[in-house]
């Protein structure tokens, strides 16, 4: 009778274990998961976005894509625009991207004043939408075209580049497409970079900086020598003074030819994008460029375009060693501007694409002003 009541004992203490064996897994499995945490987004337009999750698929207009390149999210693209499939060579992230860009439908043409399409934006099904231009009533109405959310980044607030405002609009995208630590990576570098050039421009005195002029930046298009820019970084970056800082709050300016005479700067810098209009300038009126103190002295020469579809940001910090070199050779006697441009295009974009790029453009050069025209030679 004992062992009969041991044995019945120890099958109830069995039984009633798997009983709550079974209670307590299902109390770990059935239970309601937590609801995943909403990410709030203030974009760079002020506008306010709440989504339930990180983006998969996303769509970037109006040079957004450029940031997405940067993030290495090119991946969660589902659309481009057409500006971004063409014109491969012009800028690093284009270059990089190349083989992605070329398996996405086209959902415009891209530009300023160029409409997409819609429709061909809703079809694709992308969960966000990144546009570059930073305006507040056109991304409102893209958002209700397609009724996707749209979220605004941008280069700067003085309608040029502002590197604080740039990086806190690679932070707003970062965030939405789970990229933070990417973000973090880039603006790492980016100051690296600014450290560095910081202490080789320190080692010109203040009131010997050389005086300096970038002509023929690119504005909604190619310009010629009297489009330039108030706020240029790599003049600010590499020590230089710009002879025109101080015309305006606004970053380009479009100079009356005749104040370039006045100004006389000792260097003239020349965007690439926009070489053919000044060759066109020169051959028109070659004595106005044999005015120059640069032309004269050959201290003219020529960077990779600063912009084309927006601001080429990586590119402003490969020119900003070039214009170093150039001006403070001392100072940046261990750089060579190619090498250089080769690695922070890769650090931004995943490629060393300084030669197919170049190949384009033919830049870190000096720019020889001759009878029969300007020529292109190595400095």
């Amino acid at each position: 009778m004992n062992n009969y009541k041991k044995w019945f004992y120890s099958l109830a203490l069995t039984l009633f274990a798997l009983l709550w064996l079974d209670f307590s897994t299902r109390a770990v499995f059935c239970a309601p998961s937590p609801a995943a945490e909403e990410i709030k987004i203030t974009d760079m337009a002020g506008r306010e976005a709440v989504l339930k999750k990180t983006a998969d698929k996303v769509i970037a207009v109006n040079s957004a894509s450029r940031f997405i390149a940067y993030l290495r999210a090119a991946d969660k693209l589902c659309g481009i625009e057409n500006i971004d499939k063409n014109y491969i060579k012009t800028r690093p992230y284009t270059i990089a991207c190349e083989e992605t860009f070329a398996g996405l439908g086209v959902i415009g043409e891209g530009g300023v004043n160029k409409p997409h399409d819609v429709e061909k934006i809703i079809s694709l099904g992308p969960e966000l939408i990144f546009e570059a231009f930073c305006d507040k009533d056109a991304a409102a109405l893209l958002e209700r075209q397609s009724g996707v959310k749209v979220i605004s980044l941008g280069y700067g607030d003085k309608n040029w580049f502002d590197e604080k405002y740039f990086f806190d609009a690679l932070t707003v995208a970062a965030r939405a497409i789970g990229r933070e630590t990417r973000a973090v990576e880039l603006a790492s570098y980016a100051r690296t970079l600014g450290e560095d050039l910081k202490k080789r421009a320190g080692l010109i005195k203040k009131d010997a900086r050389p005086r300096c002029y970038i002509g023929a930046v690119s504005f909604r298009g190619r310009q010629g020598i009297a489009s330039t820019d108030s706020m240029y970084l790599p003049f600010t970056s590499a020590g230089a003074h710009n002879v025109v800082s101080g015309l305006s709050k606004n970053s380009h300016i479009f100079l009356d030819r005749e104040k370039l005479l006045v100004y006389d700067p000792e260097y003239i810098f020349i965007d690439a994008a926009g070489l053919e209009m000044v060759r066109e300038d020169y051959a028109a009126n070659p004595k106005y460029f044999s005015r120059l103190s640069a032309v004269k002295n050959k201290k003219v020469y020529m960077c990779l375009p600063s912009v084309f579809y927006n601001l080429n940001v990586e590119v402003i910090y490969a020119n900003s060693y070039f214009v170093g070199k150039i001006i403070n050779p001392e100072a940046f006697k261990d750089i060579d501007p190619a090498v250089k441009a080769g690695e922070i295009f890769e650090k931004f974009c995943g490629e060393r694409c300084y030669d197919v790029m170049n190949s384009e453009y033919r830049a870190f050069s000096r720019l020889e002003f001759t009878p029969g025209g300007v020529e292109i030679e190595k400095p």
